[in-house]
């Protein structure tokens, strides 16, 4: 079977969505904070698109346990209960809320990733978890990596290749080209990846905003064994 990176959403063909394995990849930090929510007792996760789609789903629901987590050029969305940091999502916060959540980037590469047969949530803190779960999968698989406004990110990429990395530690699999040079990039990184990760023209922006605890946790390799699974517009936790 094979398995390919795709570096940013633009111009990623339908064929190599639908019906694969697909795991989509934002690091920093949609995919880890989701990956921390379902850890800490969150019921469910939807991926809407903007924050006013959210305000309405949440008035629709009617539902008091909903809560609306998000962000815009990563700063919290005025008026939701929550932004995009995985320190945030405290058991306290979220265990028993189910959670409407739109980010710049991450929550549009989920939904694009709609078509694939599973859709799996990866980060770094449960790369590990992600690639054995995926790795008796009897389809290729697709990385997505989120980017920063359909353009390429260096983080998305570098976790795309830990994936990678983890994957080939499983199994015997054809790497297309987007997943060898994303595997290669990985390795020659592997030994620091903050700083890595910190080097990063999203890095670098969180950086500037003080979010620097944010990236040390999001750099952090197999913490976490859950893996989320995207399915009917909603993002579960496996099992």
């Amino acid at each position: 079977m094979e398995i390919d990176v795709f570096a940013t959403l633009n111009g990623i063909p339908d064929e190599a969505i639908n019906n694969k394995t697909t795991i989509v990849v934002d690091v920093l930090r949609a995919t880890t904070t989701i990956t921390v929510a379902l850890a800490a007792g969150c019921l469910e996760v939807i991926p809407v698109l903007s924050p006013e789609e959210a305000i309405e789903m949440r008035g629709r629901l009617e539902d008091e346990r909903v809560l609306l987590g998000g962000e815009r050029n990563a700063v919290k969305i005025p008026g939701f209960d929550l932004g995009n940091s995985p320190l945030e999502y405290t058991a306290e916060v979220v265990a028993g809320k189910r959670l409407i959540m739109t980010t710049t980037n991450g929550t549009r590469a989920i939904r694009r990733a709609a078509g694939g047969r599973q859709v799996v949530l990866g980060a770094m803190i449960n790369a590990p978890a992600v690639a054995r779960h995926v790795a008796a999968a009897t389809t290729d698989i697709t990385i997505v990596c989120a980017g920063t406004r359909d353009r390429f990110s260096l983080e998305d990429f570098l976790t795309a290749g830990l994936i990678v990395a983890e994957l080939t530690d499983q199994g015997d699999f054809s790497l297309r080209d987007g997943a060898l040079t994303a595997r290669d990039y990985y390795y020659s990184h592997h030994s620091d990846l903050a700083t890595a990760m910190k080097a990063s023209f999203h890095g670098r922006l969180l950086a500037e905003l003080g979010l620097e605890a944010d990236m040390d946790f999001c750099a952090q390799v197999g913490t976490s064994d859950l893996v989320p699974v995207y399915s009917g517009g909603v993002i579960k936790k496996v099992g």
